[in-house]
């Protein structure tokens, strides 16, 4: 999960805003031409409403959602910073701050945050959600799953809190709980979030057929999706090699930002035992996503393969120092180290054999 985690709960800050998203309790993505001339008359009002009241914190907090809808998101982290200093105990503040930390990942300043939330309402929604997601940033099971099934009991109907809670039962390796839990977030929500963790673990858990039902119900419900990633990658699932690259080909021609499609062409070459251009997709898709796990461990397996386990060693150390909790990363580096010593016993037992054989007897009358 960039754990998985590509981090999700971004949307609970533009819940505090009064607009909630489309794509549920993840990260905003941008619409082009979205925005209006008018935005920019808004800005420059609310910008004179700061000037002239600036202990008005609603003021602050619309021209904010003004840049976070434009992807803008160090504009928005520095007018809630300003914020703050007016209004250092304002729950809408203090929850917008939780979670931009939460999207770039900062822990620490997190942290600091959400303590002070504790201190002004505990029981508040946004907090437990932003705990919820703090905690899976440290990918802390116990915690996650805490502050997540408390946000349930504030709000069953939230398809937000049980998308947190079955991501907090991806961390302890409960792919049966978890899939359970982004269902019911489907049946409250059918956004394209929690149908892609439904269709994601489906392929992830060997059960294609599953996949392809919710893929077909999506699209047959949002018919102008473009779902070509998603075809693609069913298609690699099913070992439909020669299909799923035509249409991931034909995908990256349409959709040349979407960086999963790198990862999953890597995938379908290195299937179809084309390891030099697996490796060349997959170097392409950790260049857009350095955090990406994943890819790292896909491109030590890979050198593996080619025997170049100097390297393979490396990376499956980079992957474990981005994420010392990774299972497999910890695994594919020690599965390495038995091969590279059951190699190396081997070579060392053969070289004694060559030098036993190129020994003559003592009584040998041969001249060597």
């Amino acid at each position: 999960m960039r754990v998985l985690l590509n981090i999700f709960f971004f949307s609970i800050f533009i819940f505090w805003f009064g607009c909630k998203p489309d794509y549920g309790a993840h990260k905003i993505i941008a619409i082009e031409g979205q925005h209006e001339a008018s935005d920019d008359v808004y800005i420059e009002f609310l910008g004179d409403q700061i000037d002239r009241n600036p202990g008005e914190e609603y003021n602050y907090i619309k021209l904010a959602k003004i840049y976070l809808e434009r992807n803008d998101i160090s504009k928005s982290l520095e007018i809630l910073k300003v914020a703050q200093k007016e209004n250092p105990e304002s729950l809408g503040v203090l929850v917008g701050l939780s979670n931009i930390y939460l999207e770039l990942e900062d822990a620490a300043e997190l942290s600091v945050i959400l303590k002070s939330i504790s201190k002004i309402d505990p029981d508040d929604v946004g907090f437990l959600k932003a705990s919820a997601g703090y905690s899976l940033l440290l990918h802390d099971y116990t915690n996650a799953i805490y502050f997540s099934n408390r946000a349930i009991l504030l709000n069953p109907f939230d398809d937000e809190n049980m998308y947190l809670r079955g991501s907090a039962q991806l961390i302890n390796k409960d792919s049966v709980s978890a899939l359970a839990s982004f269902e019911e977030a489907y049946k409250l929500k059918e956004s394209y979030t929690n149908f892609y963790k439904i269709f994601q673990i489906s392929l992830a858990i060997g059960n294609s057929e599953q996949a392809k039902n919710i893929l077909n119900q999506y699209s047959l419900k949002n018919s102008e999706a473009e779902l070509c990633y998603e075809w693609g990658a069913y298609f690699n699932e099913v070992a439909s090699y020669d299909t799923a690259r035509i249409i991931l080909i034909k995908c990256q021609a349409e959709k040349p930002d979407e960086k999963r499609i790198f990862y999953e062409l890597a995938k379908n070459y290195y299937k179809s035992n084309d390891t030099d251009s697996a490796l060349i997709f997959v170097d392409r898709y950790l260049a857009e996503s350095p955090k990406g796990i994943d890819g790292l461990i896909f491109k030590a397996k890979m050198l593996e393969r080619r025997r170049d386990y100097n390297e393979a060693k490396k990376i499956y150390q980079t992957a474990i120092e981005k994420d010392s909790t990774s299972i497999l990363a910890i695994n594919g580096l020690e599965n390495l180290e038995r091969k590279v010593a059951y190699l190396r016993l081997v070579k060392r037992k053969e070289e004694a054999q060559r030098q036993t054989d190129n020994l003559k007897p003592l009584d040998s009358k041969e001249i060597n």
